[in-house]
């Protein structure tokens, strides 16, 4: 389910080397909270798959992230 709201919300249309390093905290800089707490394990991976609301939610959460990272929000 996750994927598919990922695509209809065009994320991964924005998706680049840098977002991604981000979400997975593998970011050059250790004073940032995501690599401390990756954005990428605030997901309940197994219930994102499966769950049509929940997927539903956390794409909106990354959009909301994704705005905040390119300055568009905040």
């Amino acid at each position: 389910m996750i994927f598919l709201f990922l695509w209809r919300a065009g994320l991964v249309r924005r998706m680049n080397a840098e977002k991604i390093r981000f979400f997975l905290g593998a970011t050059g800089n250790s004073l940032y909270l995501s690599r401390r707490e990756p954005l990428v394990s605030a997901i309940s991976w197994p219930r994102a798959l499966v769950s049509p609301r929940y997927a539903r939610a956390v794409v909106g959460w990354l959009a909301y992230r994704a705005d905040l990272f390119d300055g568009l929000s905040g």
